[in-house]
């Protein structure tokens, strides 16, 4: 009994570190950094930060999230919000509805933020006063935030086990008005790239892309879960296929299977996947995990660095480093010199975000102050509560 509860723990402590840890890079492009508080480096002047950090914060849903001088946090422990603004170093409290929140989207101006299914119901907008409105009346447990719109699932009933979406995809103003229904029978997280949604069908569990007021397109077959998208291709979890990270190319069709268990982010419009590499016909894997690098300009996969550890988890790709977490603090490794000399990272940095890291702070459970580590220079700024 004594293992099982050691089992579970693990499992409960991957899927945790997952639902705070997925970041979504993709706007690799020539512009100024215009954000005064990032130094400036040959890197991130390539790269459009901010844009980046908009459409994280509007699309990821989670814990975090920072557009500009504004951080906003949801605190995993309490429940309660706060806003730190990185101008005048200062940070406070922010008021929630009253059956609290989940999971939390920022688009610069306002919060959007929905009750765990065990609290309650309902989409909220908060203002950076405090200001609370209840935009919408049903359940949800995602949202994509754009410039003028809110997409939703609208939920019909509710996966208890695995806690995916489950209903029908919705848009919306974002005061709430004109609801409509977009997709019907909408299974597990959907993302928007370019003109189309990629989703997974509840009936048959099979990958669709969809252009608004055009018919679906079947993209692949199994019980798949889509976790990144690219302009180029589509990598997705099949758990028909014993748990299989598989990229699906846009191109030709291509489909790769990459390895089992693990799990992905994207650089710089590439993904990087963390599992276990196929060794056998009968799906057996290796015990390490690989890092593999997928090559959106020429459908390559490379091999980068073997990890041994089972329960660490890829956080974050920047500037030729890989960061890893586990259960004791965390670290990063050089990916082009395939280097093991690992340099430890505390593990209450949670949070990244292109060039920086986050992490709270907390005394006797009450989060006290922010802690912001620049991942060009390592050093480390803290910013207090009010």
């Amino acid at each position: 009994m004594k293992k099982i509860k050691i089992i579970l723990f693990a499992i409960i402590l991957i899927f945790a570190i997952i639902l705070i840890a997925e970041i979504d890079s993709k706007y690799f492009v020539k512009t100024k950094n215009n954000n005064p508080n990032e130094q400036i480096t040959e890197s991130t002047q390539e790269y459009d930060v901010n844009k980046f950090e908009k459409e994280y914060s509007m699309q990821n849903g989670g814990y975090f999230a920072k557009i500009d001088n504004v951080v906003i946090f949801l605190d995993p422990l309490q429940y309660e919000l706060y806003e730190f603004d990185l101008e005048d170093k200062t940070g406070k409290k922010l008021n929630l509805p009253e059956d609290k929140a989940e999971k939390i989207y920022f688009d610069g101006d306002n919060i959007y933020c929905m009750p765990s299914h065990y609290r309650g119901k309902g989409i909220y907008k908060i203002d950076l006063d405090g200001n609370i409105t209840k935009i919408y009346d049903g359940e949800s447990i995602q949202l994509w935030i754009t410039e003028d719109k809110i997409y939703f699932v609208d939920q019909i009933g509710y996966d208890d086990i695995n806690a995916t979406p489950q209903g029908n995809l919705c848009i919306m103003d974002k005061d709430g008005k004109n609801k409509e229904i977009l997709i019907k029978n909408v299974k597990n997280y959907f993302k928007i790239n370019q003109d189309y949604i990629y989703y997974t069908d509840q009936n048959d569990r099979d990958l669709y892309r969809v252009k608004i007021g055009e018919e679906p397109e079947k993209l692949a077959e199994g019980r798949t879960y889509i976790t990144q998208v690219t302009d180029e291709c589509v990598e997705y979890i099949d758990f028909e296929d014993g748990e299989k990270h598989r990229v699906l190319h846009l191109d030709n069709m291509q489909n790769d299977e990459i390895g089992r268990f693990g799990n992905s982010i994207k650089y710089e419009d590439n993904i990087y996947i963390f599992t276990r590499k196929i060794i056998g016909d009968d799906n057996s894997v290796e015990d390490e995990y690989t890092l593999f690098n997928i090559n959106s300009s020429n459908n390559q996969k490379e091999e980068m660095i073997k990890n041994s550890s089972p329960l660490e988890y890829l956080y974050h790709i920047y500037n030729g480093y890989a960061y890893f977490r586990g259960t004791d603090n965390g670290y990063r490794v050089k990916i082009d010199e395939n280097s093991n000399n690992k340099e430890e990272i505390q593990n209450k940095y949670s949070y990244f975000m292109y060039n920086y890291a986050y992490g709270f702070n907390y005394e006797e459970s009450e989060l006290k102050s922010m802690s912001i580590l620049n991942l060009d220079t390592m050093e480390e700024e803290i910013i207090e509560l009010k």
